[in-house]
């Protein structure tokens, strides 16, 4: 294959912000404002030792915490249940699509190994990228086997994290072309290496570049 796309996910394809923000107000509805500061302290605590976002295990911890509050199926359902594909940017999959004209798009992606699958899957994009999707907890460390996985002659990095950008680049040099989406709250990050070849403020606007 002569070119490989790969195309993060959260604030990259999805709102990831806007979800986040949603699924606090709703846990805020169920269990009022003490019991959604002890959610989201778990969900740090277990973010700070495990490395990743893990709601699964941020919802186990939380039962277990408060195992008498009332609604906690609803906080389950809330966080559980999210309409992903509401949340996907205007353009994603059209960008995708577009993608596959030119070489082979693929999802690289953080997070733990339960839930962002999920996500990827009810949002439509494990359908978009007809499988091609990879899920690490830091994949900046996986460049190696994500090109195994994904052999190719060029490859263009698509991310809303100018850092991660980086090091694609330190990693695989003149052979990657990074697309910075300033998308999300990471929109002003510092690259801490080299800056992105490309540029955007919406991932719709890769439809108007040659990578």
């Amino acid at each position: 294959m002569a070119s490989v796309f790969l195309m993060d996910v959260d604030n990259t394809l999805l709102d990831n912000d806007r979800a986040k923000a949603d699924v606090a107000r709703a846990i805020g509805e169920f269990v009022g404002p003490d019991g959604a500061a002890r959610f989201w302290s778990l969900y740090e605590e277990v973010r700070e030792e495990c490395s990743v976002v893990d709601y699964p295990e941020t919802l186990r911890r939380f039962r277990r915490a408060l195992p008498d509050a009332r609604r906690l199926i609803d906080v389950d359902r809330a966080v559980l249940d999210v309409p992903f594909e509401r949340y996907l940017f205007p353009g994603a999959l059209d960008v995708i699509a577009q993608l596959w004209q030119r070489g082979e798009p693929a999802i690289l992606s953080d997070g733990d190994r339960v839930y962002q699958p999920m996500k990827i899957a009810r949002a439509g994009l494990l359908l978009a990228v007809r499988g091609n999707v990879v899920v690490y907890e830091h994949k900046e460390d996986h460049l190696a086997e994500v090109q195994r996985r994904f052999p190719a002659d060029r490859y263009a990095h698509i991310d809303d994290r100018a850092g991660l950008l980086a090091k694609t680049k330190a990693s695989l040099g003149d052979r990657v072309t990074t697309v910075h989406v300033r998308q999300g709250r990471y929109r002003d990050e510092a690259a801490n290496g080299a800056p992105p070849d490309l540029v955007v403020e919406r991932i719709a606007d890769v439809l108007t570049l040659d990578l």
